[in-house]
C-alpha cells in the first residue's frame, strides 16, 4: 500500500541510496552496541528503519523516529546514531506537503529542547559548562538543534528553491501558451480577411457578369452593338476578377510576417527556455537567410512548438537537442528525453497537429514521435526546386 505522503516524482535510485545507508547504519548498531542494553538496539533499530523509508514512506519514517526519541528519552540514553536524525528532518523540510513540513518543524523545536534536557543526565561522566544542569540543558539544546532543526531548515531551503524554479517554469509556459494563442488569432484574423476579400471579389465580379449576361441575351437580336459592349464589359470584368483571386490566394498561401523571423528572435527563444532550466545543444548547417522566408517562419514555429512541449513533457536534467539544415530547404530536428512525471501530463496533441499544418502550408512534412532515448520532431521543407527528402 503507497503511502499518503510519499513525494510524486521519487526515483528508484534515492529509495536504493536510502537502503543502502540503512543497512550500513544497521551494521554500525550491531557492531557498535553490544552490551549496552535492549534499549539502545530498539532505538538504533528504529533509526535504520526510519533512513530506509524516510523517501518511499514519509509516515513511518516520522512514527518510527519519534518512538526513537521516546525509547532514548525514556531510557535515559542518547545514541550517537541521533545525528542520522538530519537526514530524516531535511526530508521533512523538503516534503511538498506544507502540513508535513510545519508539523515536523514544531517536532523538531520540542525534540530539540527534550534531548537537551536529557542529554546531560545521560552523560553524566561529561562536563558540561562546569557541572552545570543548566549549561549542560542550554548545551545539548543547542546541539540537539544543530542536527535536527539543521537538517529540517536545509530541506525547507531545497524545496523552496525547487518551489522557485517550478514556477519560473510554469511562467515559460504560461507566456509560450499565451504567445501560440496570439499567433493563432493573428493567423485566424488574417484568414478571415481573406474570406471577406475572396467574397468581395467574387461576389461582385459575378453580380456584374450575370447582369451583364442578361441584358446581352434580351439585347442580342434587337441591337447586337449593346450586346457586344455587354460581353465586353463581362471579359473585362472576369479578367479583372482572376487577377483579384490570385492576388488573394497569393496572399493565402504566403506567410506575410516571415521576413521578421531572424537569428536574434531564435536566441530570444534559447535564451527564454534556458532560464527555465532547460539545457539546449544546438548547431546549424547553413543560412536561414538562403531560405524561402515561409519555411523560416514555419521552422521557427515549430522550433517554439517542440522547444515548449519538452518542457512540458521532457526530462530536464538531459539536454535538448536542435540541429537545422537548411542546405537544401529546410530539416529541423528537435530530440528531448521524456520525463516520468511530466510539468503538464496529459495533453491534447493540438501542438503537434498545429505543426503538422504548417509544415504542409509550405509543402513540407513534420514527424513526431517517441524513440528509444525520448521524443523527436523533425520537420522537412524542401526547397522549391527540389523534391522532399
Amino acid at each position: 500500500m503507497r503511502d499518503p505522503l510519499t513525494a510524486p516524482d521519487l526515483r528508484r535510485s534515492a529509495v536504493a541510496f536510502d537502503l543502502v545507508v540503512a543497512a550500513f547504519v544497521g551494521f554500525v548498531v550491531v557492531v557498535s552496541n553490544s552490551g549496552l542494553g535492549a534499549s539502545v538496539y530498539v532505538a538504533g533499530g528504529l533509526i535504520t528503519l526510519a533512513l530506509a523509508v524516510r523517501r518511499w514512506a514519509p509516515s513511518v519514517m516520522m512514527t518510527a523516529a519519534v518512538a526513537s526519541a521516546v525509547v532514548q528519552v525514556a531510557a535515559t540514553h542518547v545514541t550517537a546514531l541521533s545525528v542520522m536524525y538530519a537526514p530524516m528532518f531535511f526530508t521533512a523540510g523538503a516534503h511538498p506537503d506544507r502540513r508535513v513540513r510545519r508539523g515536523s518543524f514544531v517536532v523538531a523545536v520540542i525534540g530539540s529542547i527534550v534531548a537537551g534536557a536529557t542529554l546531560p543526565h545521560a552523560y553524566a561522566d561529561i562536563d558540561f559548562g562546569g557541572g552545570s544542569v543548566a549549561w549542560g540543558t542550554a548545551f545539548g539544546v543547542v546541539l540537539t538543534a544543530v542536527v535536527v532543526v539543521g537538517g529540517w531548515t536545509a530541506g525547507f531551503v531545497s524545496h523552496q528553491r525547487r518551489s522557485v524554479a517550478a514556477a519560473e517554469v510554469s511562467e515559460t509556459i504560461a507566456e509560450l501558451e499565451r504567445r501560440r494563442v496570439l499567433d493563432l488569432y493573428a493567423e485566424q484574423s488574417e484568414r478571415s480577411r481573406l474570406a471577406r476579400d475572396m467574397h468581395d471579389v467574387v461576389a461582385h465580379s459575378l453580380a456584374v457578369v450575370v447582369a451583364q449576361a442578361e441584358g446581352a441575351k434580351y439585347t442580342l437580336d434587337a441591337d447586337p452593338n449593346a450586346a457586344r459592349d455587354a460581353l465586353g464589359v463581362i471579359a473585362d470584368t472576369a479578367r479583372d476578377a482572376l487577377a483579384d483571386v490570385r492576388t488573394v490566394l497569393e496572399e493565402l498561401r504566403s506567410t506575410d510576417s516571415a521576413g521578421e523571423i531572424s537569428r536574434s528572435d531564435r536566441d530570444h527563444l534559447f535564451a527564454r527556455m534556458r532560464a527555465a532550466g532547460m539545457s539546449i545543444d544546438a548547431d546549424e548547417i547553413g543560412s536561414a537567410d538562403d531560405a524561402e522566408p515561409g519555411t523560416v517562419k514555419v521552422a521557427h514555429a515549430v522550433l517554439t512548438e517542440a522547444l515548449t512541449n519538452a518542457l512540458k513533457y521532457g526530462d530536464l536534467t538531459h539536454a535538448v537537442t536542435v540541429h537545422h539544415d537548411w542546405s537544401e530547404g529546410c530539416r529541423l530536428t528537435v530530440g528531448n528525453a521524456v520525463s516520468d512525471h511530466p510539468l503538464a501530463p496529459g495533453g491534447a496533441r493540438h501542438g503537434i497537429i498545429g505543426m503538422t499544418e504548417r509544415a504542409g502550408h509550405v509543402g513540407g512534412r513534420l514527424s513526431s514521435t517517441g524513440t528509444q532515448d525520448g521524443w523527436l520532431v523533425v520537420l522537412t521543407v524542401p526547397d522549391s526546386e527540389g523534391p522532399a527528402r
